[in-house]
């Protein structure tokens, strides 16, 4: 029987998630739930509403995907849990140290809750994560994200929408890359005076991970000129060697030369939402090792959490006055 699934919330993720799920095999959305007075839908045979309760309360549903705003998770998760629906929950998964360890709370009594970290399951990560013991004993990384404003589900009134909304890919990558927590040394936070955003757009921190490696993060979601994709652009170095990752290609250079050893497109949302998708469906049949677990996520969520509080944005998904 297709697994019935609701999807909870209709921004722009969650019908992006409506179209990735229709795509695939064995699988009905069953029911979606939009906030009052929010974006209104037309899906056929799919029980719309405009509450948790009445969505989850569903008949035989077998999976929840969360795409509410942040503030709002942890409601949809703890409502999920509740009534035994496993849930797969966008990132960021809470906005704040207290909610964080609600959920871990929540996830630590059996229920199958996961986060979708997708940019780890993409190409170019797998790649990274394949050929960087060829550089020997990592001694440091640089990251850098470049990307114009993106004021969409108002970021524009955030008080840090890069720390808010984009920092958790980066740093779940460096955890995942690196195999190695990260801890942070120092982080400084700054506003472009020519941005349309009302808070900080721009982040610069060191971090340190376990073994001594150092860490160089630059990022700004007030790009002029030169971008990077999404993911930003990585330099390793390692005392063997260099590997780097400009525009999703991956060069390794371990002491015979440069050479590509990957080169890939920016992923359509769709490609990565349905292998993310697969992935939480062996968590649910039971492989505790699929999908990005509570635990896991929140050892990147806390780095978040360190950058924030060490840059003095203590509540980056505070919404600010959008005149500033």
């Amino acid at each position: 029987m297709p697994r019935r699934v609701a999807v909870l919330g209709m921004g722009r993720w969650g019908r992006t998630w409506c179209r990735v799920l229709d795509g695939e095999p064995d699988v009905d959305v069953v029911t979606v739930a939009v906030r009052p007075g929010g974006t209104t839908v037309d899906l056929p045979d799919v029980h719309v509403v405009d509450d948790l309760g009445s969505a989850l309360d569903v008949d035989g549903l077998d999976a929840a995907i969360v795409t509410l705003p942040v503030g709002l998770h942890l409601d949809a998760i703890r409502a999920a849990v509740s009534r035994g629906v496993p849930v797969l929950c966008e990132k960021p998964a809470v906005a704040t140290r207290s909610e964080l360890s609600e959920l871990e709370q929540l996830a630590g009594d059996g229920a199958v809750v996961r986060i979708n970290q997708n940019y780890r399951l993409r190409p170019w990560a797998e790649s990274v994560r394949a050929h960087l013991p060829s550089i020997g004993r990592l001694l440091r990384v640089e990251v850098a994200f470049a990307q114009p404003e993106f004021p969409d589900g108002g970021r524009d009134r955030l008080a840090h929408p890069l720390l808010a909304d984009m920092a958790i890919h980066h740093v779940d990558l460096l955890r995942h890359l690196t195999g190695r927590e990260a801890n942070v040394v120092r982080a400084s936070a700054a506003r472009r005076p020519d941005t349309s955003y009302a808070g900080s757009t721009d982040l610069e921190a060191e971090l340190l991970l376990d073994g001594g490696a150092q860490v160089a993060y630059d990022g700004t979601w007030a790009a002029r000129g030169t971008i990077t994709p999404w993911d930003g652009d990585w330099v390793f170095v390692g005392d063997r060697g260099t590997l780097t990752v400009r525009d999703l290609a991956v060069d390794v250079d371990a002491g015979d030369g440069p050479r590509r050893v990957a080169t890939t497109l920016p992923p359509a949302a769709d490609e990565d939402l349905a292998v993310a998708w697969r992935d939480f469906v062996r968590a649910v049949d039971g492989d505790d090792a699929a999908g990005v677990t509570t635990a896991d996520n929140s050892r990147s969520l806390a780095v978040v959490f360190e950058l924030a509080e060490a840059a003095g944005v203590p509540d980056p998904s505070a919404v600010l006055d959008s005149h500033r």
